[in-house]
């Protein structure tokens, strides 16, 4: 059996172990030629945060990974999917009485007839 180092296997394989974002920020980290610690002290964060983030783990607060990704000159883009709702947590649905809340469809805004 051939094992790889982690850092020659294929862009998929590590997307697919690690997801996609932690993915991109290892592949141009190092394409910078940066290590974890030397990321995290330019983004103004621990390499633990880099290294969590890489690893795929998900409670990593958005303001660090926004920073991160900024420091390796990435940028984070938030899409609206094709859901027809809008989903709120149970603390935040409770607090304000919110079921789930149907989203206006997609395309551009109807005008009123004169």
């Amino acid at each position: 059996m051939v094992l790889q180092r982690q850092s020659r296997q294929s862009a998929a394989r590590r997307a697919a172990e690690r997801g996609a974002l932690g993915a991109i920020v290892a592949a141009r980290r190092q394409e910078l030629g940066l290590s974890q610690t030397e990321l995290g002290d330019l983004a103004g964060v621990s390499y633990r945060i880099v290294h969590h983030l890489e690893s795929g783990r998900s409670d990593t607060s958005l303001k660090r990974v926004v920073a991160v990704l900024e420091t390796l000159g990435l940028h984070l883009t938030i899409e609206r999917g094709a859901a027809p709702e809008v989903r709120a947590g149970c603390d935040i649905a409770t607090q304000f009485n919110l079921e789930a809340v149907t989203a206006p469809p997609a395309g551009p805004p109807s005008q009123a007839a004169p």
